[in-house]
């Protein structure tokens, strides 16, 4: 049937098909496309999720770590050594009180001047609700902590975060980029917290 065919083409004045020509190798500029883009590689451990994104042009990472047991349940975010304790968007916890495990109640308030110090933002955009509903507690004074109830003011009630698994998932996030170059400081960012 094949040569038959061929024959006909020749009698009819066709030309044969030709055969498949070879793909040309891609350009060299291609592979070093796809390394310049950012890239995200997201981690679950213990609940405590870590969304790692790396630039290949600046050769940065950004890194998110966040406690996000249901949507609508409490979150908790960490960064450069600040957790921030979502108690809701349109709470307002200016005058939230907290406690650590079993310890004493303490007023947020109390801490916001060791808070600002360090360069940590404390009030959003939002006029009625410069908090954002978050309250902001500094990692050192959790060390060790297993629990942290908050209650963000007089007529709300206590809200508890459970903190079991926030060191291994440092560890973790440490381990997969999330330290600065130099290995002393931590590039964990809480922007993209928002929903």
């Amino acid at each position: 049937m094949l040569i038959t065919s061929l024959a006909a083409a020749g009698v009819l004045g066709l030309s044969t098909p030709a055969a498949p020509q070879p793909s040309p190798l891609p350009a060299e500029a291609a592979p070093r496309r796809s390394a310049l883009k950012v890239k995200t590689k997201a981690y679950n451990l213990g609940g405590w999720e870590m969304r790692i994104e790396r630039d290949g042009f600046t050769g940065q990472a950004r890194c998110r770590l966040y406690l996000s047991r249901t949507l609508r349940g409490p979150r908790i975010s960490y960064a450069d050594g600040v957790f921030g304790f979502h108690m809701g968007d349109k709470v307002d916890v200016a005058d939230a009180w907290y406690r650590i495990d079993n310890g004493p109640p303490r007023a947020w308030r109390d801490d916001l001047p060791a808070l600002a110090t360090r360069g940590e933002p404390l009030a959003t955009n939002d006029l009625f609700n410069p908090t954002g509903g978050v309250v902001l507690i500094a990692r050192d004074k959790l060390a060790g902590a297993g629990t942290v109830t908050i209650r963000s003011d007089r007529g709300s009630a206590p809200r508890r975060f459970r903190m079991k698994g926030f060191e291994a998932a440092l560890a973790a996030a440490r381990y997969n980029g999330c330290a600065s170059q130099d290995g002393k400081g931590e590039t964990f960012q809480r922007d993209a917290l928002r929903r």
